[in-house]
């Protein structure tokens, strides 16, 4: 083979082998564009990682708030004492929670407004006005922003006048001087729904006025009030406080007509005053009662709903130091719910094993 034919040969190959790499490099080698996209998803990985917006409400779940205002009642009554007992076991046992307030008020109606309203985190409430809060019925134009979490005592209807003034029944009260609570309380709801259920407006009175408790006591000694209406706890001070001067007199009402008030208002059953729990009165009086709730806002954390729940249940005792029926709470009662469970009560009663009626069971 001569030299110049092995140059040929030579030159030949090496172009072969250009074209081979060329066309090799067509096919394997990645154009730029596309190699950008790995780059740009490793620089990805390299930034820190966006946050989790569960992350984000999970981190805010379990906000204690500093101060909590408890809506009461007046101070003759049991709310006020029973409250001021809950603040201070509340601020006591709760980690964050500064202060814990009994607020006084014009009672139950008014309390279930203030928590509507945000001006209270918590109120004592009689079960008539809870119910129609719950529904926005009655004195409320639309449902209220209440949840339950506990039941506590019951309530009862204590009409009170001074025992010469002869009054026995519901019908005796026309032509007289009558005090039906104060100003936006259940008191008022209470004894307007039994005056109306038995025929009865304000107008059959000789006078309707509307006075807190304490204030009751001083106008019936000063004469200037005939009946006086409470719708409380047996044994309430500002009772007692009355029966001390004044031989008084509660009106009872018969079993058939308790029966067919409660046919007619659910909401109300079938209680007593025993003999000897007033000055004078020695007969145990049949009357109708309703059963107190202490409701929260919907708006609170369930957490702090939760403890709330387990704080006041395993200690009883120190509701009892504020007023006797404080010491009547018990997780039983949550069978007389009348409105809906806050989800952090509805957790310390499931885990109690406590059978929450279905429909009191949360909404949401």
């Amino acid at each position: 083979m001569t030299l110049r034919f092995r140059w040929l040969r030579f030159v030949t190959i090496l172009l072969a082998l250009g074209l081979l790499a060329a066309a090799c490099g067509e096919d394997g080698a990645a154009p730029e564009d596309d190699a950008a996209p790995e780059d740009d998803a490793a620089a990805e990985d390299d930034e820190p990682p966006a946050e989790d917006e569960e992350g984000d409400d999970e981190a805010a779940a379990g906000e204690v708030p500093e101060f909590v205002s408890i809506a009461t009642g007046g101070t003759g009554g049991a709310y006020y004492p029973i409250g001021g007992a809950m603040g201070s076991l509340l601020a006591r046992e709760i980690d964050g929670l500064s202060n814990a307030t009994a607020e006084t008020t014009g009672g139950s109606v008014e309390n279930i407004r203030l928590i509507h309203q945000g001006q209270a985190e918590m109120a004592l409430a009689q079960g008539d006005a809870v119910h129609q809060g719950c529904a926005g019925e009655v004195d409320f134009e639309e449902p209220q922003n209440i949840a339950t979490i506990a039941m506590v005592y019951v309530n009862l209807l204590q009409v009170v006048s001074p025992a010469d003034r002869g009054i026995e029944t519901i019908d005796d009260l026309a032509g007289q001087r009558v005090s039906v609570g104060d100003a936006g309380s259940a008191t008022e709801v209470f004894i307007r729904q039994v005056t109306e259920f038995n025929g009865m407006s304000y107008d059959d009175f000789g006078e309707a006025q509307r006075l807190p408790f304490a204030d009751q006591v001083t106008a019936i000694r000063n004469d200037q009030l005939d009946v006086g209406t409470w719708v409380v706890a047996p044994g309430v001070s500002s009772i007692q406080d009355l029966a001390s001067s004044e031989q008084i007199s509660i009106l009872a009402f018969s079993d058939e007509e308790l029966e067919a008030l409660g046919e007619e208002f659910p909401y109300y059953i079938p209680a007593e005053v025993e003999g000897g729990t007033y000055q004078g009165v020695d007969e145990t009086v049949t009357l109708p009662g309703t059963w107190n709730s202490i409701v929260v806002s919907q708006d609170l954390d369930e957490e702090f709903v939760y403890d709330v729940t387990r704080v006041l249940h395993e200690n009883v005792d120190a509701l009892a130091s504020g007023h006797p029926s404080g010491g009547d709470l018990a997780p039983e009662n949550i069978e007389h719910a009348l409105c809906p469970l806050h989800p952090g009560a509805m957790r310390y009663f499931e885990e109690e094993g406590i059978e929450v009626p279905e429909d009191m069971q949360p909404t949401s």
